[in-house]
């Protein structure tokens, strides 16, 4: 997640809410937009959303420096219930609600410095505890089971020839961190290995930033997304620049690595003209987000956003422009193809202007099972819209079910259940603002 510049919070709260919209069919009748909040903050405000759908709530990152709690059992009609201040401790870059206790944990920092992690209550927005990260904290996630939460340290280049630091993973003990008295937490630092030489990683690409090549090697290694295994064993982060898949054992604090490959298929890498998917395409894939399902998380989902230059510089096509979905025993992998770019163009959301890039630019991913289906929705940051996949058969190519647009520049995108229906939640962060989708199955 790349930050803008942080501007001063001055809006007042009266300048903050829910806004009804009329509902909004998109390809398919698959989904349907139902409602927008608004931050308030544009670009300032609503980059990446958790959820918990027991409680009907939802915490949102404002990069000016605090954290909307929502009320969304009506997702058409999201109303803020107290926005937190969290500026003291540094940008928060990410946020992540407790699957059942009375708080949430925020991941804050900025390039080349140490971060914080600091814990709130959600009830009335009381601190909690803060501790030191590592460098530059971009995701955090909690566990399924709420005994863990993760943060992937980016530690991304700041100047040209300045690659930033090591990245590395934070591993936060939960276990008995209780919002009514706990006043410390727990925290082990975890480096990461060299992945130089592991088969599927980045090879011949430099970083966007620092403009150095890409080694593998723990200085150029930069975690993204978190994501777990439903069993609360193992965690997945994604390392964006390396083309790869960092597997950590929250027992043992053991990393694997899983690179992914390149993908081959038909886009438009011409600016102008239109949409016109005729050119050979082969790229490495670069995953942002990411959602694992199967036994221990065999099967890990990824969108591929891409963020490294080739020979072309930073005007070259970069990332898979795909969904893909790796087999971590076999090391097979599939993907969507051009099908993002595809669905996004027939509502109008592809973007010629950024066919030298990324095209669309799938960048968060949620997933979730639903009996005995498996589905995934994801962000398309330059299409400013969301897309709903099928990828029960993990063999096969995701299959993709609809589109919705949403605000400009989505990011984060998580799943809510609310009175056995199902939505998408998707923070726009140039809009600063949240979408809520209904999913039709």
């Amino acid at each position: 997640m790349k930050h803008r510049k942080i501007l001063t919070l001055t809006a007042a709260l009266t300048a903050v809410g829910a806004l009804s919209i009329p509902e909004t069919k998109a390809i398919g009748e698959t989904l349907t937009v139902v409602g927008t909040y608004d931050t308030g903050l544009g670009a300032n405000g609503s980059e990446i959303v958790s959820v918990r759908s027991k409680s009907g709530i939802a915490a949102i990152t404002n990069v000016a420096g605090s954290i909307d709690v929502l009320d969304v059992h009506n997702p058409a009609a999201m109303t803020l219930l107290r926005r937190i201040d969290v500026s003291a401790y540094g940008t928060p870059n990410s946020v992540s609600i407790h699957p059942s206790k009375d708080y949430l944990l925020v991941a804050h920092g900025t390039a080349g410095s140490v971060g914080k992690v600091s814990a709130w209550r959600i009830s009335d927005g009381a601190f909690l505890a803060v501790a030191d990260a590592a460098i530059q904290p971009d995701s955090i996630k909690i566990s399924p089971d709420g005994d863990y939460a993760v943060i992937a340290n980016e530690a991304e280049g700041v100047t040209v020839g300045n690659d930033g630091g090591a990245g590395s993973l934070t591993v936060i003990d939960l276990d008995d961190f209780n919002p009514r008295r706990s006043k410390a937490l727990k925290v082990v630092q975890v480096s990461l290995p060299s992945a130089a030489g592991v088969t599927g990683f980045s090879s011949a690409r430099k970083d966007d930033l620092a403009r150095i090549d890409i080694t593998n090697e723990p200085a150029t290694l930069e975690p993204e997304s978190v994501t777990f295994d439903k069993n609360s064993r193992y965690a997945f982060v994604t390392l964006q620049e390396n083309n790869g898949v960092v597997r950590l054992s929250l027992k043992s604090k053991t990393v694997a690595y899983f690179g992914l490959g390149t993908t081959t298929h038909l886009a438009d890498l011409t600016v102008g003209g239109g949409y016109l998917p005729t050119q050979n395409y082969t790229a490495m894939r670069e995953p942002d987000g990411v959602f694992v399902f199967g036994h221990n998380g065999r099967y890990v989902v990824t969108a591929d956003e891409g963020d490294t230059r080739n020979a072309a510089g930073s005007s070259g096509p970069r990332g898979g422009r795909t969904v893909s979905v790796l087999d971590t025993e076999t090391g097979t992998v599939v993907d969507t193809g051009n099908a993002l770019d595809d669905i996004g163009n027939s509502i109008g959301a592809y973007p010629d202007s950024r066919s030298n890039r990324g095209g669309v630019e799938p960048e968060g991913l949620a997933g979730i099972k639903i009996e005995d289906r498996v589905l995934v929705a994801v962000g398309l940051e330059r299409g400013n819209a969301v897309v709903l996949l099928d990828v029960t058969d993990p063999t096969a190519a995701p299959v993709v079910l609809g589109i919705a647009p949403t605000g400009v520049g989505p990011e984060g995108v998580e799943f809510l259940s609310q009175d056995d229906d199902l939505y998408l939640l998707t923070a726009n962060e140039v809009s600063g603002t949240v979408t809520a989708v209904r999913v039709d199955l």
